[in-house]
């Protein structure tokens, strides 16, 4: 059995070596069609001994595609574009399946990461990649399908859980030239079939891309009007065109929308999902529970009817538990967050919701500690117990904190990791000093190799706060030129901006994209009980760009436990400016108003 990959690039030097180094544990000869690189593909190319062929671009894909097949001598084809890469682990279960196959298409399962730097988070596909060779071709001039070469091939597709890596959806790589490059085609194609229902669905996915979601839901419209239910796409459109009407907060449409989706698509739990996703941000948590609970009954739909991962467990598990979590029913909201972690153990962020929930239920914090302890297979493992101290720092619980960090504070791994967190516990113990020298050593290392997360983004800001306060209290022990020349260096301007507002008092207007940066300033200074430094420090809300500040300054006080300037702020933000929001008005339903 003889496999060939072919491959149409076009600079793609970013991820083609992972591609190749992944395909070449498969197939027998790599062929690469390139249409004009001009970066260094074309000599990684070189390094996997491929058959490199180049051509003209000429806005074809499928001529393109088709191109690369016909060089293919192999038994089976691979197709991948240069951005995907096979599953490693998954390669031997691949050759097993083509050994055994009677079909002569197989399906993989696309994995279409949408968070830069971690692969936890992402979409998924079916898509025929692998088939055997004179059978089939591809047509279209963009969003290429495969189709049977002559009317004596039938199709015949096994699909299978092999994986297939896809980074093409990062936004750092779906990007502004694909689209410029992408959108002539379809608009062309369009020119010549106005009803073509494929390519108003494709166009609609190019605005999408783009964040244009009323422009995608145009296009997503004029498709449905004439869509085939039979055909690959039509799932993706009844589910895209929901979330764009979902994502216009015209919610009652999307729920519509999303109703037939099931009714055509019963084993599809993902519109069920989506539903139940819908339900929970209107408050209507029973409807909710329902649709999550669907999810997990009925089970792993189908891979041409799947876009999400884990809808059918982890997803909805965690979602059951923050419904019960914001009804304060933390057994049940435990219950679920422990069904889910036992899908995924190592998801953090999970364990540090577990933490929150922890704190609420036990008065005697002892137990926090201890729970969590458990939920590790060693409570003296070093990542674990950096975990550990971190949720417990996170829950202000800075006394077990400093406990649990003395079973690591002589290891010799993860030292920055250790060095930040010796540094907070210094911070919240008021040791400003030694607080900030601690940070300084953070930064200053040549390290860079951190377990927790954004331990120099935060090593950075707890230093100018030790640099304030240290001030504030008339100390003055905390050098400004130690900490000035790191500022510098910060490539992001907004973010060098707010540092400089808190340090000198620089009269800049933010956009609320600084929203986050500044009011974790705010949050760590009241959480030290800085008053004095916090009301100086208040005068920066007046250089937010946004008319909710009062309603976000309510929210600091609330999480820092000081609910009576919470409720003060929110009716006057309410009195003067005439604002209010969800996360306000939860608050006030649930603190200060008679319950819903």
């Amino acid at each position: 059995m003889k496999i060939s990959l072919c491959m149409i690039v076009k600079n793609e030097e970013k991820y083609i070596a992972q591609c190749l180094k992944s395909a070449s544990l498969l197939v027998d000869e790599i062929i690469i069609v390139d249409t004009g690189s001009t970066d260094n593909t074309i000599a990684i190319a070189n390094e996997y001994h491929s058959k490199i062929i180049q051509i003209p671009w000429e806005n074809d894909f499928g001529k393109a595609r088709n191109h690369s097949l016909a060089q293919a001598t192999g038994d089976w084809i691979l197709v991948l574009d240069a951005d995907e890469s096979l599953y490693i682990e998954d390669i031997q279960k691949l050759k097993d399946i083509l050994q055994q196959t009677k079909a002569n298409g197989i399906g993989l399962k696309f994995h279409n990461f949408i968070d830069e730097g971690s692969e936890e988070n992402y979409n998924t596909h079916m898509g025929v990649r692998i088939f055997r060779n004179h059978c089939f071709h591809y047509q279209g001039a963009i969003h290429e399908q495969l189709l049977p070469i002559n009317n004596t091939v039938a199709i015949n597709i096994e699909p299978t859980d092999v994986r297939v890596r896809h980074f093409g959806y990062l936004k750092s790589n779906s990007g502004k030239k694909k689209r410029e490059r992408n959108i002539p085609i379809i608009q062309k194609l369009l020119d010549e079939n106005p009803q073509d229902s494929f390519q108003l669905f494709n166009m609609g996915n190019e605005y999408m891309s783009d964040d244009d979601y009323s422009k995608a839901l145009y296009y997503f419209e004029k498709a449905y009007e004439n869509k085939d239910t039979t055909l690959a796409y039509c799932p993706h459109l009844i589910f895209r065109r929901a979330i764009c009407l979902n994502y216009l907060k015209r919610d009652e449409e999307s729920l519509a929308i999303l109703g037939e989706g099931v009714m055509l698509y019963p084993k599809c739990i993902d519109y069920e999902y989506l539903r139940g996703r819908i339900y929970k941000s209107h408050k209507q948590y029973s409807l909710a529970i329902a649709s999550f609970e669907k999810c997990v009954s009925n089970g792993v739909a189908p891979l041409n009817l799947t876009f999400l991962s884990d809808t059918e467990g982890f997803r909805s598990f965690v979602e059951l538990g923050h419904i019960y979590f914001l009804q304060d029913d933390f057994a049940n909201a435990l219950s679920y967050y422990l069904k889910a972690l036992g899908l995924k153990n190592n998801h953090y962020e999970l364990l540090y919701k577990i933490g929150e929930l922890l704190n609420k239920m036990h008065s005697d914090k002892n137990i926090v500690g201890a729970s969590l302890e458990k939920l590790f297979a060693d409570g003296y493992y070093i990542n674990n117990v950096l975990v550990i101290v971190d949720i417990l720092l996170k829950e202000k619980l800075y006394l077990h904190a400093a406990e649990y960090f003395k079973r690591i504070e002589d290891q010799k791994v993860y030292i920055d990791d250790i060095q930040y967190l010796k540094a907070r516990i210094l911070f919240y113990q008021k040791e400003y000093e030694g607080a900030f020298d601690a940070f300084l050593g953070v930064l200053e290392s040549e390290n860079h190799v951190h377990l927790l997360p954004e331990v120099e983004e935060r090593s950075l800001e707890y230093a100018v706060i030790c640099y304030l306060a240290s001030n504030q209290n008339g100390l003055f022990k905390c050098e400004l030129k130690r900490i000035l020349p790191l500022i510098e260096e910060i490539k992001n301007e907004e973010r060098k901006q707010v540092f400089m507002a808190f340090i000198v008092k620089t009269e800049v207007v933010f956009a609320s994209s600084a929203k986050p940066q500044i009011y974790r300033f705010l949050s760590e200074i009241l959480q030290i009980t800085e008053f004095e430094l916090f009301e100086q420090s208040l005068s920066i809300l007046n250089q937010i760009d946004s008319n909710e500040v009062l309603l976000d300054l309510a929210n600091i006080y609330y999480i820092n436990g000081y609910k009576e300037l919470a409720l003060k702020n929110t009716i006057r933000s309410i009195k003067e400016l005439d604002v209010l929001n969800a996360n306000a008005v939860q608050i006030l339903n649930k603190e200060f108003l008679l319950p819903e």
